[in-house]
């Protein structure tokens, strides 16, 4: 397989890191990074693992190798810039960057742009859209895709094999769920950031001080994820566990519970969702 990645920031860093240490059968690993700085922090890290395991990696500013677009389907391209530069990308870029474009298997990671849209900017319809999360930074990401009609099994397998070299990875049947995946696990993560940053400032609140909450509420949410995990129980059943009737837990989750935290919730990831629904009209 061949894979050529358009942008070269924290993302598609992510992702050529976890390919390369999960031996994903590569021959060629072509990113295209206008920045010096990036490129020249992308060769320092990758260079030599990318060696060790038998791919050539080449790293350009503006273009792509010719050979990288003679065999239609041969490569897969990673879409991975910002929303709202995809589309001077795939129409205003150096010509044998169009050309892998218009040749090439599509990956988007990039939120809010519709596999439509990308397809009437590259000529095709062979796309697969992808929202991973920050966690994929150290291998814990999630990721969710969905590919258009006109993608064959073999092809949803690479696209997923892709993706899971950071994570997990879910399919979604239709397209305008992909809006509730981005609510959820794609900014998921700020979520739970707030979330400590909530019991840490209310710990030192209480009276003990900055690093100790900081620590405590790190280690607190930590924890709770891993005994969820290996547990196989529901988060419900296991805040039963753990909630005795009139005791401190109790208060707590009643004083949630009449400030609405889970309709809170509910109202953030609409927010989320319905703000990425927009994102896909205004990226078209």
């Amino acid at each position: 397989m061949n894979l050529c990645f358009i942008g070269g920031g924290n993302m598609a860093s992510a992702l050529i890191g976890g390919l390369i240490e999960s031996q994903t059968p590569l021959q060629r690993l072509h990113v295209v990074e206008p920045d010096n700085g990036a490129r020249e922090r992308l060769l320092s890290r990758f260079a030599s693992p990318a060696r060790s395991h038998g791919i050539d990696l080449s790293i350009d500013a503006t273009d792509s190798p010719n050979d990288l677009a003679r065999e239609p389907g041969a490569t897969w391209v990673v879409l991975a810039v910002k929303p709202q530069h995809m589309r001077e990308v795939c129409l205003e870029s150096a010509p044998g960057v169009r050309q892998l474009l218009g040749n090439s298997l599509l990956l988007s990671i990039a939120a809010g742009v519709s596999v439509q849209a990308i397809g009437n900017w590259c000529g095709h319809s062979r796309i697969v859209r992808a929202m991973p999360n920050t966690p994929a930074l150290v291998g814990s990401g999630v990721t969710g895709l969905f590919a258009s009609s006109s993608i064959p099994a073999q092809a949803r397998a690479q696209a997923e094999q892709l993706m899971s070299a950071v994570g997990r990875t879910a399919w979604i049947d239709r397209e305008e769920l992909m809006d509730a995946v981005t609510a959820l696990s794609g900014s998921g993560p700020a979520y739970v950031f707030r979330f400590i940053e909530a019991l840490t400032a209310a710990g030192t609140e209480l009276g003990l001080s900055g690093e100790q909450s900081a620590m405590l509420a790190l280690e607190t949410v930590k924890g709770a994820t891993a005994l969820l995990e290996s547990s196989g129980e529901s988060p419900a059943s296991l805040r039963e566990k753990v909630t005795s009737r009139g005791g401190t837990t109790a208060a707590a989750l009643a004083s949630l519970d009449a400030g609405g935290f889970m309709s809170m919730m509910a109202e953030a990831l609409r927010a989320a969702r319905d703000r990425g629904a927009a994102m896909s009209r205004e990226f078209r």
